[in-house]
């Protein structure tokens, strides 16, 4: 799996770790919507 860089941004975004879809609305279970997958807040730095 590519490593990806933190989004300087404030605003939610996440990347879900099974199909790699990145989302910029804000969820409440961390799950991706369209595969079911843990999705990774990449606002955070590593």
């Amino acid at each position: 799996m590519p490593l990806t860089e933190p989004v300087p941004d404030t605003d939610p975004y996440y990347e879900c770790l099974d199909c790699d879809q990145r989302i910029t609305e804000e969820v409440d279970d961390r799950l991706c919507p369209d595969c079911g997958g843990y999705l990774e807040d990449l606002t955070v730095p590593r």
